[in-house]
């Protein structure tokens, strides 16, 4: 029996978790909380330098609008940006890629989450793009 993903609780549970998490390393960044310094930016930091704290900021707003994006793909609401999901999946490979390549062990669980909304955005938003689950042909 396969099940259905697109009305699944814990698979939206899970993705809001990483998204969570996510959220939780880049404000810690941002605020230079000691525990995220093994895991962000290499782990080669033991005081972020404000260089790397406002590419922090940056990325946070980042997050944050993925967020709204994948409540509206989830939920089925159209988006105005069709490329938005393919966009998000290319930045969340390159974010696996960048996390698992780290010098720091704790910073390449990060890979995990990272993986997560990166599938989500496909399977969401690519893939049922494709499918033709989604279709609104006055969305563009």
């Amino acid at each position: 029996m396969r099940q259905n993903l697109s009305r699944n609780p814990m698979v939206f549970g899970a993705v809001l978790l990483s998204f969570g998490w996510n959220i939780f390393l880049l404000v810690g960044v941002i605020l230079n909380n000691g525990f995220v310094h093994t895991r962000a930016a290499g782990g080669q930091f033991t005081d972020f330098p404000a260089s790397i704290r406002v590419v922090y900021v940056l990325q946070l707003v980042l997050v944050i609008y993925q967020v709204w994006i994948f409540k509206q793909i989830f939920h089925t609401e159209p988006i105005r940006l069709k490329w938005l999901p393919r966009f998000f999946v290319i930045v969340g490979i390159l974010g696996i890629l960048a996390n698992a390549a780290s010098r720091s062990s704790n910073e390449r669980w990060n890979v995990i989450p990272a993986a997560i909304i990166t599938w989500a955005f496909w399977y969401f938003g690519v893939k049922k793009e494709k499918s033709g689950l989604q279709t609104d042909s006055s969305i563009h």
